[in-house]
């Protein structure tokens, strides 16, 4: 089905040891072998996954009556003039190599390593532009690869950095092996264009003839949510999630009206150019509230519950631009966010990403808060200790959030650790989407949880057998300050 199908773009994707890689791999090769002067890419994240997974593959595979492997240059050249191109993407700006580059057949293995401003510029390098011209002088024999040109496609396991990029372009908008239409890469001078044919084929341990037998059992010891990424192909669940106690079930709720006499909070993560992110907190004081559903429940004291939120994030057709911002000034998020509260909603307090009272000869986007009528004060950025803080909250049943925060449900399970500093999570540069993360972490930190031990109790005080030479000893004890009757 994938090397049969039509669709312009194929994620074939899902379970490990599908094929995914040699699919991919030999996909390639059908065209480079089969269209003349065909340019083909295999991407991947590093050189060295390159190098184990596909060029000492093609080394072997590939004879010399085919054509030759340039060592130097990193590509297989075949005799009749098509090259396949192995080209690693380590960060974003190494997008600037392939800059200029016209690829008729772009192949990206493993693409939820890559970020999504990687596999969105891939995509604008996907063209025939000059090669049109050599199509026209191919026989009919080969109608079968002009339809199918250009061509782009991925593999991917569930998880990663692009996990919900993924997801949102390949498996929610149409039933798997189900040819849909992308929309967000649709031709703005043609009206009738519908945008590029889509296809996600899901790729399962059955899909691959050649896999050890019991080859799943081996995936009984891992976690239960590794398990189901990586023997079912279970795109509902995100391997490696820095927050893994999130749970949906646990800690997601319905929205209920918050008592008047409950703190309530705002924490803001600064964005300009990048996105923003604002978030309205409630601390529970335990007592049993009603959701709109009807139902009683019951929140522990001090929990937090975050009940509205504001991301200042692009979207396009319903996807967000992971590092595109609004770009409004102080100003116009303080008056955004009151916009956004009622008018007799009292906010106890604000605390904010201090990076808002940095000034470069004017007043500092803090400054035009206030003028506003939002006062921040200065939120404590403590990255390790803060994301210990949230996690604690989350594990412990302390923090809660509305059905109807879209965003953060969106973004804070799909959070990765980062691999060279696995007490930290992955940034924002590194192509994550962390700046409801950090404004989460700001509330957490201003509220830190603290445990009290109750003080023991002498039960002879209950029992009325204390005396007043016994209270007179307690007193006199250094353990024992005071006695509560």
């Amino acid at each position: 089905m994938f090397h049969s199908a039509a669709a312009r773009q194929i994620l074939y994707g899902g379970a490990a040891g599908g094929g995914k890689s040699a699919a991919l791999r030999w996909d390639a090769i059908d065209f480079c072998l089969n269209c003349p002067g065909l340019t083909a890419v295999i991407f991947r994240r590093t050189q060295p996954q390159l190098l184990r997974n596909h060029i000492m593959e093609v080394k072997r595979e590939l004879p010399s009556a085919v054509g030759i492997y340039n060592e130097t240059h990193k590509h297989f050249q075949f005799n009749n003039g098509s090259i396949l191109i192995f080209k690693s993407l380590e960060y974003d700006r190494d997008c600037e190599d392939i800059q200029g580059w016209e690829l008729h057949a772009a192949y990206v293995d493993e693409a939820g390593q890559l970020t999504p401003y990687m596999l969105d510029y891939i995509i604008s390098r996907v063209r025939l532009g000059k090669y049109n011209k050599s199509m026209q002088a191919w026989g009919k024999e080969l109608d079968n690869y002009k339809a199918r040109l250009p061509r782009y496609c991925l593999s991917a396991n569930p998880g990663g950095i692009s996990h919900h990029y993924l997801k949102q372009k390949f498996i929610d908008p149409a039933p798997p092996e189900t040819l849909f239409h992308d929309v967000t890469l649709k031709n703005p001078d043609d009206p009738e264009d519908a945008g590029w044919s889509t296809l996600y084929i899901p790729a399962s341990m059955r899909d691959n003839a050649y896999l050890d037998a019991g080859y799943s059992a081996q995936f009984g010891n891992l976690p239960d949510h590794q398990q189901r990424q990586l023997r079912d192909g279970d795109w509902n669940v995100v391997p490696g999630a820095f927050f893994d106690c999130f749970d949906g079930r646990k800690h997601i709720c319905k929205p209920f009206k918050i008592p008047p006499h409950w703190t309530r909070f705002r924490s803001a993560d600064w964005g300009h150019a990048t996105p923003f992110s604002v978030g309205w907190w409630a601390v529970s004081d335990g007592e049993p509230v009603t959701d709109v559903t009807g139902d009683s429940r019951r929140f522990p004291d001090g929990a937090l519950i975050r009940y509205r939120e504001w991301y200042g994030c692009s979207f396009k057709n319903g996807i967000a631009q992971a590092n595109k911002g609004l770009r409004l000034s102080g100003t116009e998020v303080a008056e955004g966010m009151l916009q956004r509260q009622a008018d007799d909603e009292v906010i106890n307090y604000s605390v904010a990403d201090p990076s808002m009272w940095r000034s470069d000869g004017g007043p500092s986007q803090a400054e035009r808060a206030l003028q506003s009528g939002v006062i921040f004060r200065k939120a404590d950025n403590q990255r390790e200790l803060g994301w210990q803080e949230m996690y604690r909250r989350m594990k412990d049943g302390y923090l809660y959030v509305f059905d109807n925060c879209h965003d953060f449900i969106r973004t804070i399970p799909a959070i990765q650790g980062d691999e060279k500093r696995p007490e930290d999570i992955t940034q924002t540069n590194r192509g994550g989407e962390d700046h409801i993360a950090d404004e989460t972490r700001y509330a957490c930190m201003s509220r830190p949880m603290i445990r009290r031990k109750k003080k023991p109790v002498d039960m002879r005080i209950l029992t009325k057998a204390l005396t007043f030479d016994d209270c007179m000893q307690s007193l006199s004890n250094k353990k024992q300050k005071r006695i509560r009757i």
